[in-house]
Protein backbone atom coordinates (compact mmCIF):
# COMPACT_ATOMS: atom_id res chain seq x y z
CA UNK A 1 0.00 0.00 0.00
CA UNK A 2 1.52 3.35 -0.72
CA UNK A 3 1.29 6.19 1.24
CA UNK A 4 1.97 9.02 -0.89
CA UNK A 5 -1.45 10.05 -0.06
CA UNK A 6 -0.82 10.70 3.04
CA UNK A 7 0.30 14.03 5.18
CA UNK A 8 4.27 13.86 5.51
CA UNK A 9 3.26 13.10 9.30
CA UNK A 10 1.27 10.29 8.50
CA UNK A 11 3.56 8.96 6.16
CA UNK A 12 6.31 9.60 9.27
CA UNK A 13 3.87 7.81 11.42
CA UNK A 14 3.42 4.83 8.64
CA UNK A 15 7.23 4.45 8.65
CA UNK A 16 7.90 4.72 12.55
CA UNK A 17 5.24 1.82 12.51
CA UNK A 18 7.05 -0.75 10.01
CA UNK A 19 10.25 0.48 12.03
CA UNK A 20 9.27 -1.24 15.03
CA UNK A 21 10.35 -4.58 13.78
CA UNK A 22 9.43 -8.12 14.67
CA UNK A 23 8.17 -7.21 18.10
CA UNK A 24 4.96 -5.54 16.45
CA UNK A 25 4.51 -7.99 13.89
CA UNK A 26 4.55 -10.81 16.45
CA UNK A 27 2.18 -8.86 18.94
CA UNK A 28 -1.18 -10.86 19.80
CA UNK A 29 -4.45 -8.87 19.56
CA UNK A 30 -7.59 -10.01 21.89
CA UNK A 31 -10.18 -8.15 23.02
CA UNK A 32 -9.49 -6.42 26.78
CA UNK A 33 -12.10 -9.03 28.49
CA UNK A 34 -10.21 -12.28 27.29
CA UNK A 35 -7.98 -12.10 30.44
CA UNK A 36 -10.88 -11.03 32.81
CA UNK A 37 -11.64 -13.09 35.60
CA UNK A 38 -13.98 -16.18 34.80
CA UNK A 39 -12.51 -15.61 30.95
CA UNK A 40 -9.93 -17.81 28.81
CA UNK A 41 -8.00 -18.18 31.96
CA UNK A 42 -4.87 -16.36 30.45
CA UNK A 43 -3.84 -12.74 31.10
CA UNK A 44 -3.20 -10.72 28.83
CA UNK A 45 0.44 -10.20 27.52
CA UNK A 46 1.77 -6.82 26.94
CA UNK A 47 1.55 -7.14 23.23
CA UNK A 48 -2.34 -7.75 23.14
CA UNK A 49 -5.03 -5.24 22.01
CA UNK A 50 -6.29 -3.58 25.27
CA UNK A 51 -9.55 -1.61 25.79
CA UNK A 52 -10.21 0.95 28.66
CA UNK A 53 -13.20 3.39 28.71
CA UNK A 54 -11.32 5.55 30.68
CA UNK A 55 -9.89 7.86 27.83
CA UNK A 56 -12.86 8.41 26.97
CA UNK A 57 -14.76 9.11 29.90
CA UNK A 58 -11.77 11.84 30.75
CA UNK A 59 -12.39 13.25 27.09
CA UNK A 60 -16.08 13.51 27.84
CA UNK A 61 -15.36 14.98 31.61
CA UNK A 62 -12.74 17.66 29.81
CA UNK A 63 -15.63 18.68 27.47
CA UNK A 64 -17.88 19.25 30.26
CA UNK A 65 -15.13 21.65 31.87
CA UNK A 66 -14.47 23.26 28.80
CA UNK A 67 -18.28 23.46 28.00
CA UNK A 68 -18.79 25.25 31.75
CA UNK A 69 -15.76 27.32 31.33
CA UNK A 70 -17.39 29.02 28.09
CA UNK A 71 -20.33 29.18 29.46
CA UNK A 72 -18.87 30.89 32.29
CA UNK A 73 -16.19 33.32 30.48
CA UNK A 74 -19.37 34.04 28.04
CA UNK A 75 -21.65 35.36 30.93
CA UNK A 76 -18.96 37.32 32.31
CA UNK A 77 -17.96 39.06 28.96
CA UNK A 78 -21.32 40.05 28.82
CA UNK A 79 -21.55 41.48 32.34
CA UNK A 80 -18.50 43.40 31.66
CA UNK A 81 -19.89 45.24 28.84
CA UNK A 82 -23.47 45.77 30.27
CA UNK A 83 -23.39 49.56 30.35
CA UNK A 84 -20.70 50.27 28.06
CA UNK A 85 -23.16 51.44 25.44
CA UNK A 86 -24.72 54.29 27.59
CA UNK A 87 -21.24 55.44 28.08
CA UNK A 88 -20.03 55.67 25.00
CA UNK A 89 -22.53 57.02 22.71
CA UNK A 90 -21.98 58.91 19.53
CA UNK A 91 -18.06 57.30 19.45
CA UNK A 92 -17.47 55.53 16.60
CA UNK A 93 -16.26 52.70 18.50
CA UNK A 94 -19.17 51.73 20.41
CA UNK A 95 -20.60 50.36 17.75
CA UNK A 96 -17.31 48.03 16.87
CA UNK A 97 -17.32 47.37 20.86
CA UNK A 98 -21.14 45.86 20.10
CA UNK A 99 -19.74 44.35 16.70
CA UNK A 100 -17.09 42.31 18.89
CA UNK A 101 -18.96 41.22 21.99
CA UNK A 102 -21.60 39.76 19.36
CA UNK A 103 -19.10 38.08 17.64
CA UNK A 104 -17.50 36.13 20.79
CA UNK A 105 -20.68 35.43 22.22
CA UNK A 106 -21.27 33.82 19.38
CA UNK A 107 -18.06 31.89 19.33
CA UNK A 108 -18.67 31.15 22.74
CA UNK A 109 -21.79 29.68 22.64
CA UNK A 110 -21.04 27.41 19.89
CA UNK A 111 -17.94 25.91 21.49
CA UNK A 112 -20.03 25.53 25.07
CA UNK A 113 -22.97 23.69 22.78
CA UNK A 114 -20.33 21.79 20.54
CA UNK A 115 -18.50 20.35 24.19
CA UNK A 116 -22.14 20.20 25.59
CA UNK A 117 -23.47 17.16 22.71
CA UNK A 118 -19.58 15.86 22.63
CA UNK A 119 -19.59 14.96 25.96
CA UNK A 120 -22.27 12.32 26.07
CA UNK A 121 -20.97 10.85 22.17
CA UNK A 122 -17.80 10.01 24.09
CA UNK A 123 -18.96 8.51 27.33
CA UNK A 124 -21.03 6.01 24.63
CA UNK A 125 -17.88 5.46 22.55
CA UNK A 126 -16.29 3.83 25.80
CA UNK A 127 -19.38 1.93 26.86
CA UNK A 128 -19.59 0.84 22.83
CA UNK A 129 -16.33 -0.57 22.84
CA UNK A 130 -16.24 -2.50 26.07
CA UNK A 131 -19.67 -4.15 24.52
CA UNK A 132 -18.04 -5.06 21.46
CA UNK A 133 -15.13 -6.92 23.28
CA UNK A 134 -17.37 -9.19 25.07
CA UNK A 135 -18.98 -9.96 22.23
CA UNK A 136 -15.47 -10.38 20.20
CA UNK A 137 -14.69 -12.49 23.34
CA UNK A 138 -18.03 -14.25 23.10
CA UNK A 139 -17.85 -14.88 19.52
CA UNK A 140 -13.95 -16.22 19.56
CA UNK A 141 -14.87 -18.55 22.44
CA UNK A 142 -17.36 -20.16 20.17
CA UNK A 143 -14.48 -21.17 17.42
CA UNK A 144 -13.40 -25.07 17.83
CA UNK A 145 -9.68 -24.94 17.22
CA UNK A 146 -8.41 -28.05 17.00
CA UNK A 147 -5.32 -29.01 19.17
CA UNK A 148 -2.13 -30.10 18.30
CA UNK A 149 -1.52 -33.79 19.80
CA UNK A 150 -0.14 -33.34 23.23
CA UNK A 151 -2.00 -30.43 24.33
CA UNK A 152 -5.16 -30.06 26.17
Amino acid sequence: MTTEAYSESWRQLIGQAGQEGESAANARMSPASAGEAGGSGSSASEGDLKHTDRPWTTAAGVAEDLRTSTATAKSKLSSAHAGVAAGNEGLASAGVLKSVLTSWEARLGSVRDECGSLAPKLRQVGKDLGERDVKVKSSLQAIDTPTAPGEK
